[in-house]
């Protein structure tokens, strides 16, 4: 029999906003054995790094450690959790075990597809090992805005050089503006009343969610912008959405229609 046919990497800053974290276990969730995931963890921006009181020098490494957590609360054993770079940038201290892994396992399947909800560091570094990355795996990001997609907007500010570099590389590529991703929003009584009570990995997501650095307070709402990679992965129900490459997604994401499938996949994992 064959093996799988398609790889899926979900490359993310899991140091960071917990939004990544809850984007990571919806998309576990939804995804099919046909399909092998791999997780990659990027860098933080160092100024935000050091504002939310982390070590702005091993921000990829505390990412992996938490998506970790996430794993082993799943009870997945069968997904690797791979560091990427420490810094962005496109040097060689960027060529990293993560972008090593995105190389190699790409080798093996048919397809490749990577879901980047955080700057390209680790996406540029594989395809300066394998330029020929561009023609094997395709990727779906959530960054820069509308206008302009390397610049003016936390993915694309934090590895600009990143993010021009995979845009020249010829990469199939759809991508989530600023002006789309902001959209995705929910409430933070539906944080604390439905997330939390709908299983214990809702409950451990919930808490992350509610901790907030202390520059930020807390309101009515919350953002969860990387969410919106998950109807990008492979994965039944209403809410997914076919990717057309070169395309810029815009009043596509149906983020109520998304919430209610994360808390109903939830419910069946306690």
């Amino acid at each position: 029999m064959a093996g799988p046919a398609e790889l899926l990497v979900v490359d993310n800053d899991f140091g960071g906003d917990p939004d990544g974290l809850v984007a990571l276990a919806h998309i576990l969730l939804r995804c099919s054995p046909d399909v092998t995931v791999m997780v990659t963890t990027s860098p933080l921006d160092p100024g935000l790094a050091e504002a939310a009181g982390a070590d702005p020098l091993t921000t990829a490494s505390q990412g992996a450690e938490i998506a970790g957590q996430l794993l082993e609360l799943m009870g997945i054993k069968d997904v690797r959790v791979i560091v990427g770079a420490e810094a962005p940038g496109t040097g060689g201290d960027q060529v990293s075990a993560a972008a090593r892994a995105i190389v190699e396992m790409s080798g093996r399947f048919e397809r490749t597809t990577i879901l980047c909800g955080g700057p390209l560091t680790n996406v540029a570094a594989a395809l300066r090992l394998d330029p020929a990355l561009s023609e094997k795996a395709a990727l779906v990001w959530v960054g820069g805005t509308l206008a302009d997609a390397e610049r003016g907007e936390y993915n694309s500010d934090t590895d600009a050089a990143s993010a021009a570099e995979v845009a020249a590389s010829g990469m199939p590529l759809v991508r989530v503006p600023y002006e789309e991703y902001t959209q995705m929003t929910v409430a933070v009584d539906a944080v604390k009343n439905e997330l939390a009570a709908a299983s214990r990995v809702g409950s451990w997501l919930a808490e992350r969610l509610l901790d907030v650095p202390p520059f930020v307070q807390l309101g009515s709402t919350l953002t969860l912008g990387d969410s919106v990679l998950v109807p990008f992965g492979p994965g039944p129900g209403p809410t997914g959405i076919a990717a057309e490459w070169g395309t810029v997604i815009h009043r596509q994401v149906d983020s109520a229609g998304l919430w209610r499938d994360l808390i109903r996949h939830l419910v069946g994992v306690r």
